[in-house]
């Protein structure tokens, strides 16, 4: 054996060896529940150097893509926000778990992976945006049978097996370091053995993210062919190059050793039915993107008192998504959009709670970012929920 196969040998060793600590440290989150989940976070927060980090003024070269995973309902069965910055040579990568409760725009709360089928991807994207409070620039949702086409595409892909997989009461992957087809990474990420909890499951999504990525060409030309010949059951919300160029960027990240994973902070919660899900733990979330995304934290999100509430007085499918994409590039923060009580509103109209200079100054900023007339402005009893309520009506312009 050569001095080169030798250190070969030793980089693959010590990448495997990072992968296991960095699974060890997922499966910790949620292992005792709510406990443990706070423990976690305490040991994160003191992992970081700097306590708090502010979000300061900056060119932004961080960019995130929301990747799903599509199963036979049309229910998102594994999501995670991918982040790559060219400039920092860094990356990140979020795992979600499908069972958090996010506001999906226009329609309500909803786990996150029955949103999906729900509604179209971009109102998912907006609400992964507004649960974490960053940007999501782009979205990719790749059909379950799609993604095993591409790991087999790639020559499979290197994942730590952690328990045993069964499937229909056949063990299809034993325990092991091992070269996994598109089928049996497909199993492996979607595998949950009883009596675990989510966050396990999560770590073999981590598992089977980090060994694609590892797999795919260094060439942005060769991962373009790769993407466009997946056909129509992988949508993308930007072109494949593009994608490809972000894609080979993470893989960089993770040769480099500069690709960071973690999950969702969440706390479990029972909305019964006997439906399990998650909402987000908001301190631990904030501690989380302040470390992996600060740059796609968009200006005046963090500020106080420009939380608003739409309200759809026309009745049209989906204006809630048009009213917050105008709303968030001003820096305001969108809380949720429903129905009005009644519908054929003629004149949009922009609720605020006091009869104040900083409240009209407040209703002024909403209604110039709506494009509506000042005078839309209006004291009235709009409740705790947000600082400015909009009554959608007729008058209101989509782009």
């Amino acid at each position: 054996m050569t001095d080169l196969d030798i250190r070969a040998g030793r980089r693959a060793e010590l990448r495997r060896a990072r992968r296991r600590r960095q699974r060890r440290l997922l499966l910790a989150g949620l292992a005792a529940g709510v406990v443990v989940l706070l423990i976690a976070t305490f040991v994160l927060t003191r992992r970081d150097t700097t306590p708090h980090v502010t979000i300061a003024k900056q060119t932004r070269t961080q960019s995130t893509v929301l990747l799903q995973v599509q199963g036979e309902s049309g229910d998102a069965v594994a999501s995670a926000l991918l982040a790559h910055d060219p400039a920092g040579h860094a990356g990140a990568v979020v795992l979600v778990p499908p069972q958090v409760i996010v506001t999906v725009p226009g329609t309500g709360a909803l786990q996150l992976g029955r949103a999906l089928k729900t509604v179209p991807p971009e109102r998912s994207r907006a609400a992964v945006g507004d649960l974490l409070g960053v940007t999501v620039d782009a979205g990719w949702v790749i059909d379950a049978t799609t993604l095993a086409g591409l790991i087999d595409r790639v020559g499979g892909v290197v994942a730590d097996v952690d328990v045993p997989v069964v499937v229909a009461r056949t063990v299809v992957l034993s325990p092991g370091n091992q070269r996994l087809n598109g089928l049996q990474a497909l199993a492996f990420l979607r595998y949950l053995a009883a009596g675990e909890q989510e966050q396990a499951r999560l770590a073999r999504l981590q598992g089977v993210v980090d060994g694609l990525l590892t797999a795919l060409p260094k060439s942005t030309a060769e991962v373009t062919a790769a993407l466009s010949a997946l056909g129509a059951r992988s949508v993308t919300s930007e072109p494949a190059p593009k994608l490809a160029s972000f894609l080979v960027g993470l893989a960089a990240d993770d040769r480099s050793d500069a690709l960071q994973y973690d999950s969702l902070p969440v706390v479990p919660i029972d909305p019964g039915n006997g439906v399990s899900s998650f909402r987000i733990d908001p301190d631990a979330t904030r501690t989380l993107v302040d470390r992996l995304l600060a740059q796609s934290v968009p200006a005046g999100a963090r500020q106080t008192g420009n939380r608003v509430l739409v309200l759809n007085g026309v009745g049209t499918p989906g204006i809630g998504e048009k009213v917050r994409e105008k709303l968030v590039p001003a820096g305001l923060v969108f809380v949720a959009s429903r129905n009005n009580a009644s519908f054929g509103v003629t004149r949009t109209r922009v609720l605020v709670k006091e009869a104040t200079p900083q409240a009209q100054a407040l209703g002024e900023r909403v209604a110039k970012a709506l494009g509506v007339p000042l005078d839309s402005v209006q004291t009235a009893e709009i409740g705790t929920i947000a600082d400015v309520v909009v009554v959608v009506g007729a008058d209101f312009r989509t782009p």
